[in-house]
């Protein structure tokens, strides 16, 4: 069984990061800004969006193969959160496992070459960044959800 396919942003789509994820004006991510910040401390003091639960929700399901695709480069402190806050993925696209030309590539660029892979296959791709959902907003096979605009829907339904 061919299953759906849904893309998670992780910081400020899924996570609330930031009080350590400080961002450029476009919502893209300041990489200096947040490795100085990166500690196992302040991972842990990030707080989960609703789109939390509805990225739980497709895992659970089983009809749903879920990627996450971040700008971050993910250690083991970051796959820990994600363990205890029950963020389950099938497959991860973060800059500690991309090609070495890819590290280094503005946002939309990166995620495009991340998820070439499924340039043929429709997905559903929840993002915060204004690059990534206009990129993102031009390929056919891509329904883009902007983030913000979702958690707000969800957190004002509950």
């Amino acid at each position: 069984m061919i299953k759906n396919i849904v893309v998670f942003d992780l910081d400020e789509t899924v996570i609330d990061s930031s009080h350590r994820t400080p961002n450029k004006p476009d919502g893209t991510l300041d990489l200096d800004g947040y490795f100085a910040m990166k500690t196992r401390e302040n991972i842990f003091k990030d707080k989960l969006l609703p789109l939390a639960a509805k990225m739980r929700e497709y895992y659970d399901s089983g009809r749903y193969h879920v990627v996450v695709c971040t700008a971050r480069h993910m250690d083991q402190d970051d796959f820990d959160f994600l363990a205890e806050n029950g963020l389950k993925f099938h497959e991860i696209f973060e800059r500690g496992n991309c090609k070495p030309e890819h590290y280094y590539l503005p946002d939309a660029e990166y995620k495009t070459k991340q998820l070439k892979k499924y340039k043929n296959t429709p997905y559903v791709f929840y993002d915060d960044a204004t690059p990534i959902i206009e990129t993102f907003s031009t390929y056919q096979n891509v329904t883009m959800v902007d983030a913000h605009v979702a958690n707000t829907v969800i957190a004002q339904a509950n």
